[in-house]
């Protein structure tokens, strides 16, 4: 079972538990500190790989669409790219302003 806590309760139960040792109170506090930023920054940054890497595929699913519509002698739109690209209509809007200079 987890729990989460706040890091004022955190705090309170660190006290409690080590009462007049504040040399360890501080000690498991820094610890406790280091792991969750460490956690978040790391979390962060996959996050903003993981974007990078829709936006990548997303650009690139656009790109051959328009390139497929163009060979096929079809209409560009936005609704034609998305379909033919096979990407939500507001992905590809995303992308309006390369799609309408096709």
């Amino acid at each position: 079972m987890r729990i989460t806590i706040t890091n004022n309760e955190f705090n309170a139960l660190q006290k409690i538990l080590v009462q007049n040792d504040m040399s360890l109170y501080n000690r498991i506090n820094e610890e406790f500190q280091k792991s969750v930023l460490s956690r978040t920054s790391k979390k962060i940054k996959a996050t903003v790989k993981a974007n990078n890497a829709k936006r990548k595929k997303s650009k690139n699913a656009v790109v051959n669409a328009v390139n497929i519509l163009r060979l096929e002698n079809r209409d560009i739109t936005i609704y034609s790219v998305a379909k033919t690209a096979e990407i939500s209509y507001n992905t590809a809007k995303k992308y309006k302003d390369f799609i309408l200079a096709q």
